[in-house]
């Protein structure tokens, strides 16, 4: 009996770590369409900014394209989701990210919006001027 409360709870726990999120547009026929649909699973409090930044990027790409969004979702294309640069020389990824965070250098929102960048394949490498 022990062994199944505790099994419960750790369920729980791995749960409540996942962070999601869903973007519906209204194509040109008129018909409610899923655009896309994220999951980040790690720190929920950073993970929100991470689903916040790819449903702003899929919000922009259907709206590109000719969609509408839904009232409730149109804030998604006034959000700024400029992140800072990599380090010359550099791309993000999850260890030179987590590093800059855990050092202080990146808000909790910076961190979630440069892992959401690296998990949708954008991050390129920083190619500083010399100059």
């Amino acid at each position: 009996m022990n062994n199944r409360y505790f099994v419960v709870i750790a369920a729980v726990f791995i749960l409540s770590a996942c962070t999601t999120g869903k973007l519906f547009y209204i194509d040109r026929a008129g018909n409610r369409t899923l655009g896309c649909e994220v999951e980040f699973v790690g720190m929920p409090s950073v993970d929100k900014f991470a689903v916040e930044y790819a449903l702003s990027h899929c919000a922009k790409r259907a709206v590109e394209a000719g969609h509408r969004l839904e009232q409730e979702q149109k804030y998604l294309l006034e959000l700024d989701t400029s992140i800072p640069p990599a380090p010359c020389g550099k791309a993000w990824d999850h260890e030179l990210a987590e590093g800059e965070f855990d050092s202080g250098n990146l808000s909790k929102k910076e961190y979630g919006y440069i892992v959401a960048h690296i998990d949708m394949g954008l991050a390129v490498v920083n190619e500083c001027s010399s100059g």
